[in-house]
């Protein structure tokens, strides 16, 4: 698809671009958020055992008293660690872990998946994890025996995914056991725990899929909630949500689960992390920090435990906290300043505004940049990175518009061909989806649900999804383009989307003046859609805002 020429549009609105007020003070004017956050903050970064795509150099590093990690650390409330470290590690190791976070005040929390099935377990010399996500609760009483007398006290235990794994998942050897019964399977592994520290809080981690998820979802995680209390006695002391944040509807049941989990006197949580497909601890860290910043600008939405945690590729380093792309470097950027960045159309052009804890932000560097609204035909590439699921045996491309999803929006689009790349066997795919240079438009209630044909795939290998498109701004909310695994029966096992990407070229950058403000003149016409962005500091979380019109 051939973009229009707009170099010389963009050359004029350069050369005559202007900050009005540019007076600006450098110095920020606020520092890191105070010690005492009302979020409580959990650490999980990769550990050192040895176990493909996962191992960290670093780690043990961290439990040195002059570890460089001293201001990240301040903000940590729990160090959350994985089964295969706790079960596998030295005992000097481990016991260097416990040490060096009790020297800190730092309570210890373990992850661990407590359904009962023997079969089902692969942990056990498995260094791939768990066979099916949930269990290996047969192994917690060795496991809190041996923090135990290693002389840790395990403040928190994180069940991991026993809904999904035990009610939900079909991947092969899953068992879709009623709720109830998994409730009364992990009573017993709760009990366990419980014997070797009375005070230990157990909560769980569920997985938020949006369109992946069945329909019913957020009710049967409420019904789950209800029968871990009645089968344990007491309700979970935490929720921990894990989002596909590449599909649209997992955010709307983060909103839902939210308010409903927190009425029920439960502390909520989100796990924020960055894109498997995310190639540098840099680019990881900078989605992680989007997300929270993103979700976080609204305070309802503020949780009660933030979950700085990685399973990827990447950060593979824990330290130093002064180099970004590492994992103590995003503690210290959720530990940063919130900013709030507005925008306007105004009569010369447009204006921006940015505080910070209620403060004029001078000297912050902005960005603005114009957007594609339907016209300017710029295109972008989307793409994602992931892994083959188990249970599947093909995949199809998929489109779609104001259907199986949380929107109802107008829609300007122009694609190009899907490509699906497996990396392991360097295979190309390419799909179409739409004929050659025919636009989508559709007004809002007018929907679209097209699928390629199906290709086959292998489990377990790396693959990286892609497709060229055209979108105008408006189109952002209205859908997407997903890949979708389903099994020999042609049952969806999960999808990964692409929401609708508009297009945006750079304009104009500048600091704010001594009032926090830019004020930019622009010859007319004056670009239709234009969006600033703050990319955060030091000290400040990153923002961005759509210009409005008065």
């Amino acid at each position: 698809m051939a973009n229009i020429n707009i170099r010389n549009k963009v050359k004029a609105l350069q050369g005559v671009l202007a900050a009005i007020i540019l007076i600006a003070s450098m110095a920020p004017c606020s520092a890191f958020a105070d010690n005492t956050m009302p979020t409580r903050v959990w650490f999980a970064p990769r550990d050192n055992l040895a176990r493909p795509g996962f191992y960290a150099p670093d780690f043990m590093d961290l439990f040195r008293l002059n570890a460089p990690w001293t201001q990240a650390a301040s903000y940590v409330q729990v160090f959350k660690i994985y089964p295969q470290f706790v079960m596998s590690a030295s005992d000097a190791d481990l016991r260097t872990v416990i040490v060096g976070l009790q020297q800190r005040k730092i309570a210890l929390a373990l992850e661990f998946g407590l359904l009962t099935n023997p079969t089902l377990c692969g942990f056990q010399g498995s260094p791939e994890g768990p066979k099916v996500e949930g269990y290996c609760g047969e192994y917690i009483g060795q496991a809190a025996a041996r923090i135990k007398a290693l002389g840790g006290t395990l403040a928190y235990v994180a069940m991991d995914e026993p809904l999904w794994g035990g009610h939900f998942s079909t991947q092969p050897g899953a068992l879709q056991t009623p709720i109830a019964a998994i409730a009364k399977d992990v009573a017993n592994q709760v009990a366990t725990i419980h014997r070797y520290f009375p005070h230990a809080q157990v909560g769980d981690i569920e997985p938020l899929l949006g369109t992946a998820a069945p329909p019913d979802y957020v009710s049967e995680v409420l019904e789950w909630i209800n029968a871990y209390q009645r089968a344990v006695g007491i309700p979970l002391a935490f929720f921990h949500s894990d989002l596909a944040w590449q599909n649209t509807e997992s955010q709307t049941q983060l909103r839902q689960l939210s308010a409903e989990v927190r009425s029920n006197g439960i502390k909520f949580g989100i796990i924020y992390d960055g894109d498997s497909n995310d190639t540098t601890g840099v680019a990881w860290t900078t989605d992680a920090e989007e997300r929270f910043a993103d979700v976080e600008k609204d305070q309802a939405m503020v949780p009660d435990d933030a979950v700085l945690q990685t399973w990827d590729a990447q950060p593979n380093h824990a330290l130093p906290e002064t180099q970004p792309g590492t994992m103590t470097y995003l503690v210290k950027r959720y530990a940063a300043a919130e900013t709030i960045l507005s925008a306007h159309q105004t009569s010369y052009g447009f204006s921006a505004r940015i505080t910070s804890q209620g403060l004029l932000f001078r000297g912050a560097q902005l960005f603005a940049y114009e957007v594609d609204d339907g016209t300017l035909n710029l295109t972008s590439i989307p793409s994602l990175n992931g892994v083959v699921p188990a249970g599947a045996t093909a995949a199809l491309a998929a489109l779609r518009i104001n259907t199986e999803c949380n929107c109802d929006a107008p829609a300007n689009i122009l694609l190009g061909p899907a490509q699906y790349v497996d990396n392991t066997s360097n295979r190309v795919v390419t799909e179409t989806l739409t004929p050659a240079n025919q636009r989508i438009i559709l007004a809002p209630g007018q929907s679209s649900l097209i699928n390629s044909s199906t290709f086959p795939v292998t489990v377990g290998d790396a693959f990286t999804f892609s497709i060229p498109m055209q979108a105008s701004y408006s189109s952002s909310n209205s859908g997407y383009v997903a890949i979708i695994f389903v099994n020999q029966a042609m049952k969806e096992i999960t999808r990964m989307e692409l929401p609708f990407q508009p297009g945006q070229q750079l304009i104009w950058a500048g600091p704010t003046n001594a009032s926090g403000m830019v004020a930019l003149k622009m010859p007319a016409p004056v670009p239709p859609l234009v969006k600033f962005d703050f990319n955060g500091d030091s000290t400040h979380r990153l923002s961005s805002a759509l210009a409005t019109t008065p």
